[in-house]
């Protein structure tokens, strides 16, 4: 999706997901719990994975879209620690190598227009041993789920830029990283994965 089109939903984007921050709110809280170090965190959007952080973070918050950031202002405000925001391709950003301690994505990887590079620029600006904590849209292996979501995928692709036939787990360990947690969140589709880059 680009940033034009982010923009462009941004107002009504909060009430397209209010169900699912009920729904995967446990599982993102549980995911985020062991967080540390400097953090991370891409395609914040209007900050609703928030909530579900730990308090006392040192959080610097990435998003492509400026009116998602804007949006995000009364959430990290209310935060109890610390996010820094910028704007940001997830591609291509401006950190230097080694920068973080832990990157964290939530449904980031079905929606860059280059899985691979995005995950590279993980790679490279974590600390070595860094982890990269994600929650993620994915193919699933089950073909009677996997045909539809392939299918699917040409539609929300022409009208929201999002994939949903992204081999994410693959492409994590393709991009260099171990897969150290690995748990589906619902059936074999919205996954919960911790990965050390090695």
């Amino acid at each position: 999706m680009s940033k034009r089109s982010y923009d462009g939903v941004a107002k009504v984007f909060d009430y397209f997901a209010v169900g699912d921050m009920r729904r995967w709110g446990p599982s993102q809280r549980t995911l985020f719990k062991n967080l540390k170090g400097r953090i991370l965190y891409i395609g914040i959007g209007t900050g609703q994975e928030i909530v579900n952080f730990p308090s006392g973070l040192n959080i610097t918050a990435a998003d492509l879209s400026f009116e998602m950031l804007k949006r995000s202002h009364k959430r990290v405000a209310n935060y109890k620690g610390t996010i820094n925001r910028c704007q940001m391709d997830a591609e291509t950003t401006a950190f230097a190598d080694n920068t973080f301690d832990t990157v964290v994505t939530v449904c980031v990887l079905c929606t860059v227009k280059q899985p691979m590079n995005c995950l590279q620029e993980i790679k490279r600006v974590l600390k070595p041993g860094g982890e990269l904590v994600m929650f993620e849209h994915v193919l699933s292996k089950n073909p009677v789920y996997a045909l539809p979501l392939k299918m699917m995928s040409y539609i929300t692709e022409y009208l929201q830029g999002t994939y949903l036939d992204r081999n994410t787990v693959a492409n994590v360990e393709k991009a260099g990283f171990k897969i150290h947690s690995h748990k589906n969140v619902y059936l074999d589709i919205v996954k919960a994965l911790v990965a050390r880059a090695d």
